[in-house]
């Protein structure tokens, strides 16, 4: 089997962008831009980090083997 990257992004990507809308407006009627944009992406990428593990990046791992 192989999965559909692309039917599983987009699934991250509309869920992400409901409940970042829904966030954006849980205590006022008219947020402004930036918070709606800040709480769609962090929903966004949230969803991605619950199907996807992403590898650390080379410092995040340098700096590991430092300590």
């Amino acid at each position: 089997m192989k999965p559909n990257y692309y039917q599983i992004i987009k699934e991250c990507v509309e869920t992400g962008t409901r409940h970042g809308v829904s966030r954006a407006h849980k205590h006022t009627d008219d947020p402004p831009y930036d918070v709606i944009e800040t709480c769609v992406e962090d929903a966004i990428m949230l969803e991605l980090t619950n199907k996807f593990n992403f590898a650390a990046s080379e410092d995040q791992l340098n700096a590991q083997a430092d300590l």
